[in-house]
Order: structure tokens, then C-alpha cells, then sequence
């Protein structure tokens, strides 16, 4: 059971709510091209979540079969709490890393690339951070926590921190102490000096005034990250700043330098090549401007792309391997022929053209094979 992907429809009515509030206030926190990329990053992980998620069922199903300390009974109510309460603190762990070291924020980096901050946001997911943070939850294992279970408990933890992603929901009193609310992890996806590396927490902001990594919501939050992707290709912001190391690592003169950039804190650069700039956060938001006609195109195409996407979800389960191995491609095809619109490329149409024969392709072949096979 993926608690994550059962709440979509509730991630959808909480986003139209969102947008009806901000359209009946007269506040404006989405742009159409950046809330598109937003999901869009979403749909590319949920492409990627059944074999990475591998890295983590695998070696977490055999601590638990052959070197578990107790067994935790799944029935049990305190399991469920307890078992909560532990996978927000090891949440809270991998998170803290994933900011601390070169290798792992490029994994994290697409989650705070955005300039924009609203529900959309807390679908713009690192496609490949499961690679990175699976270690972290092993504990658990060992400490007797089923397996099933686990997974429930980090789905919920994981639903729980959509709401968060808000800039209309103020402070909210007494929970301000124990729990991550709207105001505190508003602050983790600012770039301000004094928000940078600050409230890793997933639930409980306890993590973060106990080890030291709380800041309270002060100044007016600039959201985003100080060295920005400036693009709307879902697939291309994936590796972003794995993109720039590697250009220092190539660089750099030094071999030793080459091999421990990586896993360097986060920032950190060859000596003999700092000189070169990196990309610096301007005062203006990243933007292209389209037309009226394209944009609506371009809505049009992500309706299409996220029913497909669907369809791909459904048919993991149902309809073997076949479809969707077909899907995928034409679903990433589309996140990035989107991303190429947005960004107003030169190639766009040439790219589209040839997405959309192969789509007309994919439904003449269904038609004609696939679902009469089922």
C-alpha cells in the first residue's frame, strides 16, 4: 500500500482549494510554468520509485528477517505511535544530511529549486534521493519494526508535510514548539543567510530545537536556492548541481580534489577553481514569457500527461510489465517537451511533433493489441 500515491486526489482538491482562496484574496503565489514543473518533477519520481525503492525494501526486509532485536507487534497501538515518532526522527537525520553534503543535496537540490512557494511545491521531488537516503531508516529494522508497517508510517509522514508548503496558513500558537507547521518549514526553503541548513524536521520541529538546527520565522522568506537551476525541464533540474561539480571536478587540477568534491560539505570547491562563477539568485524570479494560446496548450498537454501517468500507476499492478514500459518514455517525453515549452526553445515543435506521433502510435497499438489482450 503507497500512502503517498492514495493521497493524490486529496494533494489535487488541496491545491484547487489553494488556488480558489488565492484568486478569491487577490494573493498570487503560483505561475503556471513553475507549478507545471513542480508536479512534473512528482510525476518523474513516482517513474523512478519502484526500483529505487528496492534499495531500500531489500536490504531493510533482511535486517529485519535476520537481525532484528525485537519483534514489534503491528497490532499494537504504541508500535504505530512509536514507530512514527522514529521515523520522523530518522526522517529528520537523512534530511539534515541530504542539505549537509555535495553529493546528497544534488539529490535534494530540485526540491527547493523552486522561487515559488505553495502546495505545488511539496510535489517538486529529487527523483533519485531515495538512492541516497534508504540507509538512514536500516535502524528500524533492527529496532523490530515490520516492514509493512514502516512503509505505512513513512507514506503518512510523507502526506503530512504537503500541507506545510504554504504561505497563507500563519503562525499556529502552541504547536509552533512541537510541530512542523506552515511558518516553521517556510523558513527551510528560504535562502536567507540565517534560514540556510535550518528546520530539517518532517513532523516533530522537536529534532531541530533539540540538535541545534532551529530558526524561528523572523524576516520576509526569499524562497529558492542561492545557486538556481533557471529552467523548467523537470528532467534537467534533476541534475543541476551534480552538473556543476562535475564541471569543477573536471576542472580541477587536482586528482584528490576530483574524487573528494563529491562528498565535500555542501558549497565546497577545488581551490583552483572558485574563480569560475556559479549561477547567483538574481532579484527577479526565473521566467519566460508565452502567449496566452501556448499556455493554454501547454495546460491542455499536462491534463494529458497526468492522465497518462495514472493510467502508468494503474497499470503497475494490473497489466504486467509490458505497458508500462511503454508509458514511461512517453510520460517523461512529455515532462520535458513541457519544460522545452515553458523555456520557449527553438526545438520545441520539432521535439513535440515527434512526442505526439509516438503517443498517436502508443493509442493505435492499444487499440489494436494491447487491450485486446487483457
Amino acid at each position: 500500500m503507497n500512502v503517498a500515491v492514495m493521497a493524490v486526489p486529496l494533494y489535487i482538491l488541496l491545491i484547487l482549494l489553494e488556488l480558489a482562496y488565492e484568486r478569491w484574496s487577490g494573493r498570487h503565489t503560483y505561475r503556471l510554468a513553475d507549478a507545471v514543473t513542480s508536479i512534473d518533477t512528482a510525476v518523474l519520481r513516482m517513474l523512478l520509485e519502484g526500483p529505487l525503492r528496492l534499495l531500500l525494501v531489500v536490504p531493510y526486509a533482511w535486517l529485519y528477517e535476520h537481525a532484528r532485536l525485537w519483534t514489534l507487534d503491528p497490532a499494537s497501538p504504541w508500535t504505530w505511535l512509536l514507530g512514527f515518532v522514529a521515523v520522523d526522527f530518522c526522517f529528520y537525520w537523512a534530511h539534515r544530511s541530504l542539505h549537509r553534503y555535495n553529493l546528497l543535496w544534488g539529490a535534494h537540490q530540485p526540491h527547493h529549486s523552486s522561487e515559488d512557494f505553495n502546495l505545488s511545491t511539496a510535489l517538486r521531488k529529487g527523483a533519485f534521493q531515495t538512492a541516497f537516503d534508504w540507509p538512514f531508516y536500516l535502524p528500524l529494522a533492527l529496532l523490530g519494526l515490520p516492514l509493512p508497517l514502516f512503509l505505512v508510517l513513512l507514506g503518512v509522514q510523507l502526506v503530512y508535510q504537503f500541507w506545510i508548503h504554504s504561505q497563507h496558513v500563519g503562525r499556529l500558537g502552541v504547536l509552533e514548539w512541537f510541530m512542523v507547521t506552515p511558518s516553521n518549514h517556510r523558513v527551510h526553503h528560504g535562502q536567507n543567510d540565517r534560514y540556510i541548513d535550518r528546520n530539517h524536521g518532517g513532523v516533530f520541529i522537536v529534532w531541530d530545537r533539540l540538535f541545534g538546527t532551529f530558526a524561528d520565522e523572523t524576516e520576509a522568506v526569499r524562497y529558492g536556492v542561492t545557486t538556481p537551476v533557471r529552467t523548467f525541464d523537470p528532467l534537467r533540474l534533476q541534475f543541476s548541481w551534480w552538473r556543476l561539480l562535475w564541471a569543477d571536478a573536471v576542472a580541477t587540477r587536482s586528482w584528490w580534489d576530483k574524487l573528494r568534491l563529491w562528498w565535500m560539505p555542501t558549497g565546497w570547491r577545488p581551490a583552483d577553481v572558485r574563480a569560475r562563477p556559479w549561477p547567483k539568485m538574481g532579484s527577479e524570479k526565473f521566467d519566460c514569457p508565452s502567449q496566452t494560446g501556448l499556455r493554454w496548450y501547454a495546460f491542455a498537454q499536462f491534463v494529458a500527461i497526468n492522465a497518462l501517468t495514472l493510467v502508468y500507476l494503474a497499470s503497475v499492478k494490473q497489466a504486467g510489465w509490458l505497458l508500462p514500459l511503454l508509458l514511461g518514455p512517453l510520460i517523461l517525453f512529455g515532462c520535458v517537451s513541457l519544460g522545452w515549452l515553458f523555456e520557449g526553445r527553438r526545438a520545441l515543435w520539432r521535439l513535440e511533433a515527434v512526442r505526439l506521433a509516438l503517443l498517436a502510435a502508443f493509442a493505435l497499438a492499444w487499440g489494436l493489441w494491447l487491450a485486446p489482450a487483457q
